[in-house]
Protein backbone atom coordinates (compact mmCIF):
# COMPACT_ATOMS: atom_id res chain seq x y z
CA UNK A 1 0.00 0.00 0.00
CA UNK A 2 1.28 3.43 -1.30
CA UNK A 3 1.07 6.51 1.39
CA UNK A 4 0.51 10.03 1.08
CA UNK A 5 1.37 12.56 3.43
CA UNK A 6 -1.04 15.53 3.36
CA UNK A 7 -0.67 18.31 4.49
CA UNK A 8 -3.57 21.05 4.46
CA UNK A 9 -4.81 23.57 7.13
CA UNK A 10 -6.70 22.58 10.91
CA UNK A 11 -9.13 25.29 9.81
CA UNK A 12 -11.85 26.17 7.20
CA UNK A 13 -11.31 28.18 4.59
CA UNK A 14 -13.94 30.82 2.98
CA UNK A 15 -14.30 28.94 -0.39
CA UNK A 16 -15.80 25.91 -1.32
CA UNK A 17 -13.29 22.86 -0.96
CA UNK A 18 -15.77 20.05 0.72
CA UNK A 19 -16.60 18.46 -2.22
CA UNK A 20 -12.96 18.38 -3.56
CA UNK A 21 -11.82 16.89 -0.72
CA UNK A 22 -14.70 14.02 -0.83
CA UNK A 23 -13.56 13.17 -4.49
CA UNK A 24 -10.25 13.17 -3.74
CA UNK A 25 -10.66 10.74 -0.14
CA UNK A 26 -12.57 8.34 -2.62
CA UNK A 27 -9.90 8.32 -5.27
CA UNK A 28 -7.03 7.66 -2.05
CA UNK A 29 -9.57 5.28 -1.15
CA UNK A 30 -9.82 3.20 -3.95
CA UNK A 31 -6.27 3.18 -5.26
CA UNK A 32 -5.75 1.84 -1.79
CA UNK A 33 -3.30 4.70 -1.09
CA UNK A 34 -3.29 5.50 2.76
CA UNK A 35 -3.86 9.42 4.02
CA UNK A 36 -1.09 9.98 6.50
CA UNK A 37 -1.82 13.41 8.43
CA UNK A 38 -1.22 15.84 11.30
CA UNK A 39 -4.07 13.58 12.89
CA UNK A 40 -6.63 16.51 13.34
CA UNK A 41 -10.14 16.67 13.08
CA UNK A 42 -10.88 20.18 12.27
CA UNK A 43 -11.12 22.22 9.56
CA UNK A 44 -9.51 20.57 6.09
CA UNK A 45 -7.70 18.18 8.20
CA UNK A 46 -11.35 16.37 9.70
CA UNK A 47 -12.64 16.93 6.46
CA UNK A 48 -10.42 14.93 4.84
CA UNK A 49 -10.19 12.39 7.31
CA UNK A 50 -13.38 12.04 8.00
CA UNK A 51 -14.45 11.37 3.56
CA UNK A 52 -11.14 9.05 3.71
CA UNK A 53 -12.83 6.75 6.39
CA UNK A 54 -16.01 7.43 4.99
CA UNK A 55 -14.41 5.94 1.48
CA UNK A 56 -13.11 2.92 3.61
CA UNK A 57 -9.55 3.91 3.29
CA UNK A 58 -6.29 3.95 5.31
CA UNK A 59 -5.56 6.78 7.30
CA UNK A 60 -2.56 7.64 9.51
CA UNK A 61 -2.86 10.37 12.03
CA UNK A 62 0.53 12.05 13.35
CA UNK A 63 0.04 14.35 16.35
CA UNK A 64 1.49 15.99 18.94
CA UNK A 65 0.27 15.50 22.32
CA UNK A 66 -0.93 19.12 23.12
CA UNK A 67 -3.38 18.39 20.50
CA UNK A 68 -4.70 14.80 21.45
CA UNK A 69 -5.04 16.16 25.16
CA UNK A 70 -7.59 18.36 24.26
CA UNK A 71 -9.40 15.88 21.63
CA UNK A 72 -8.89 17.38 18.75
CA UNK A 73 -7.80 13.09 17.38
CA UNK A 74 -10.98 11.51 15.74
CA UNK A 75 -11.42 8.03 16.91
CA UNK A 76 -11.63 6.64 13.43
CA UNK A 77 -7.97 6.20 12.94
CA UNK A 78 -6.55 3.00 11.81
CA UNK A 79 -2.80 4.25 13.24
CA UNK A 80 -1.84 6.98 15.85
CA UNK A 81 1.47 8.26 16.02
CA UNK A 82 2.30 11.08 18.64
CA UNK A 83 5.49 13.04 18.19
CA UNK A 84 7.06 15.33 21.10
CA UNK A 85 7.08 18.24 18.80
CA UNK A 86 6.56 19.62 15.46
CA UNK A 87 9.80 19.28 13.75
CA UNK A 88 9.77 15.31 14.30
CA UNK A 89 5.94 15.00 14.04
CA UNK A 90 6.79 16.76 10.09
CA UNK A 91 9.61 14.58 9.75
CA UNK A 92 7.56 11.87 10.03
CA UNK A 93 4.75 12.31 7.98
CA UNK A 94 7.92 13.32 5.27
CA UNK A 95 9.41 10.03 6.08
CA UNK A 96 6.27 8.14 6.00
CA UNK A 97 4.84 8.75 2.70
CA UNK A 98 5.58 7.82 -0.66
CA UNK A 99 4.64 11.31 -1.63
CA UNK A 100 3.34 14.93 -0.39
CA UNK A 101 0.20 16.58 -1.66
CA UNK A 102 -0.11 19.98 -0.81
CA UNK A 103 -3.43 21.21 0.20
CA UNK A 104 -4.63 24.86 0.72
CA UNK A 105 -3.29 25.69 4.10
CA UNK A 106 -1.53 28.44 6.04
CA UNK A 107 1.91 29.02 7.98
CA UNK A 108 2.03 25.59 9.09
CA UNK A 109 1.08 24.15 5.61
CA UNK A 110 3.29 26.60 4.06
CA UNK A 111 6.33 25.30 6.65
CA UNK A 112 5.72 21.57 5.75
CA UNK A 113 5.87 22.40 2.23
CA UNK A 114 9.42 24.44 2.38
CA UNK A 115 10.64 21.66 4.99
CA UNK A 116 9.65 18.79 1.36
CA UNK A 117 10.49 21.03 -0.64
CA UNK A 118 13.80 21.73 0.84
CA UNK A 119 14.59 18.48 0.84
CA UNK A 120 13.94 17.67 -2.26
CA UNK A 121 15.97 20.45 -3.92
CA UNK A 122 19.25 19.36 -1.98
CA UNK A 123 18.67 15.33 -3.19
CA UNK A 124 17.59 14.38 0.29
CA UNK A 125 14.68 12.77 -0.78
CA UNK A 126 13.36 11.71 -4.06
CA UNK A 127 9.34 11.72 -3.36
CA UNK A 128 7.15 14.39 -5.74
CA UNK A 129 5.27 17.08 -4.17
CA UNK A 130 1.66 17.66 -5.36
CA UNK A 131 0.34 21.13 -5.15
CA UNK A 132 -3.51 21.63 -5.37
CA UNK A 133 -3.59 25.29 -6.02
CA UNK A 134 -7.64 26.04 -5.15
CA UNK A 135 -8.34 29.38 -5.32
CA UNK A 136 -4.52 30.43 -5.61
CA UNK A 137 -3.83 29.62 -2.76
CA UNK A 138 -0.08 29.03 -3.71
CA UNK A 139 0.14 31.16 -6.44
CA UNK A 140 2.12 33.81 -4.57
CA UNK A 141 4.66 31.37 -3.24
CA UNK A 142 5.12 29.65 -6.13
CA UNK A 143 6.31 32.80 -7.84
CA UNK A 144 8.41 33.81 -5.31
CA UNK A 145 9.92 30.83 -6.13
CA UNK A 146 10.44 31.61 -9.45
CA UNK A 147 11.65 34.94 -8.79
CA UNK A 148 14.24 32.96 -6.60
CA UNK A 149 14.94 31.32 -9.30
CA UNK A 150 15.49 34.21 -11.53
CA UNK A 151 17.75 35.71 -9.01
CA UNK A 152 19.85 32.96 -8.33
CA UNK A 153 19.10 32.10 -5.54
CA UNK A 154 17.40 28.44 -6.58
CA UNK A 155 18.74 26.52 -9.02
CA UNK A 156 15.65 25.65 -10.82
CA UNK A 157 12.45 24.22 -9.72
CA UNK A 158 12.65 20.11 -9.05
CA UNK A 159 11.50 17.96 -11.93
CA UNK A 160 8.88 16.35 -9.76
CA UNK A 161 6.89 19.09 -8.27
CA UNK A 162 3.53 19.57 -9.91
CA UNK A 163 1.10 22.21 -9.61
CA UNK A 164 -2.68 21.30 -10.19
CA UNK A 165 -5.28 23.90 -10.35
CA UNK A 166 -8.39 21.21 -10.08
CA UNK A 167 -8.69 18.42 -8.05
CA UNK A 168 -9.58 16.00 -11.19
CA UNK A 169 -6.02 17.54 -12.48
CA UNK A 170 -4.62 16.83 -9.08
CA UNK A 171 -6.04 12.93 -9.16
CA UNK A 172 -4.82 12.69 -13.18
CA UNK A 173 -1.48 13.79 -12.38
CA UNK A 174 -0.93 11.56 -9.33
CA UNK A 175 -2.50 8.66 -10.77
CA UNK A 176 0.19 9.13 -13.53
CA UNK A 177 3.23 9.32 -11.57
CA UNK A 178 2.20 6.76 -8.15
CA UNK A 179 -0.31 4.64 -9.14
Amino acid sequence: MKSAGIFLSSRTPTFEINSDLEIFAEFLAKANIKLIYGGGKCGLMGKISEAVSKSKGKIKGITLPMFNDIGVTPSYLDELEIEENFYLRKKSLIDQSDFIVIMPGGVGTADEFFDAFNHLSLGLISKSIYIYNKNDCWTDLLKWIEKNIELNMLSKMPDSVYVSHSIDELIETIQANEV
